[in-house]
């Protein structure tokens, strides 16, 4: 199906050959899945939101069509298009819309009382869980390959409470849905792992201090 499509990020409009797949509701908002010229021009997952969709009629192309990408006519003749199950399985992955996108572990820590009474019993993702005290540690000696990184993250989680509550997360690197929900809960939680992410997090809090001063 060609597409033209209004993209923010890229600031074009754009133009590209998809294979649809389903429509989700996310966040306020809902989204074309669609499998093929993306908007950055790559072959390849896309989740397209419906109003900035200005195509004026949708046409369907036949699969010998030359302006069919060759990824997608293989899956095609190999009888392996994406399905919605597909796009099902991929948001259960990691945390976040973007299912497409690449994944990486998250250590984050609540104060106990905090998370009592607005952390315990809700479901953040479905691979966010519990975890001890030392096991935080563990993942960021394994989960952390710059010695000097990891050796300060490893002084801040000594400085921290034993008792107070820590979870891992898997998430999509990226993702503006797992990065908003952190934002909103400001200092009531603690982003551990990874350094870059927290690094992050943490020159965007110094620049709203800033507008404060």
């Amino acid at each position: 199906m060609p597409l033209i499509y209004r993209s923010d990020h890229q600031n074009q409009i754009k133009e590209g050959v998809v294979y649809p797949v389903c429509i989700y509701f996310m966040d306020r908002a809902k989204y074309l899945c669609a499998y093929g010229s993306t908007p950055k021009g790559e072959i390849n997952w896309y989740k397209y939101e419906l109003d900035r969709i200005i195509s004026k009629r949708l046409e369907s192309l036949d699969w010998p069509n030359y302006r069919v990408p060759q990824l997608l006519q293989q899956k095609y003749h190999e009888n392996n298009l994406p399905t919605p199950k597909t796009v099902n399985d991929m948001l259960k992955e990691a945390w976040g819309g973007d299912f497409y996108k690449e994944t990486a572990l998250m250590v984050l820590r609540f104060d106990r009382t905090f998370a009592q009474s607005y952390v315990q019993g809700i479901s953040i993702d479905s691979t966010c869980t519990a975890i001890e005290y030392h096991r935080a540690a563990t993942l960021i000696k394994q989960y952390t390959p710059n010695p000097e990184h990891r050796s300060a993250l490893l002084q801040i989680l000594q400085s921290r409470p034993t008792d107070d509550a820590y979870y891992q997360v898997y998430y999509r690197v990226t993702d503006y849905y797992p990065l908003r929900w952190l934002r909103a809960l400001g200092s009531e939680v603690e982003i551990l792992l990874p350094w870059d992410l927290r690094q992050k997090m943490a020159v965007e809090i110094q620049k709203t201090r800033n507008l404060y001063q």
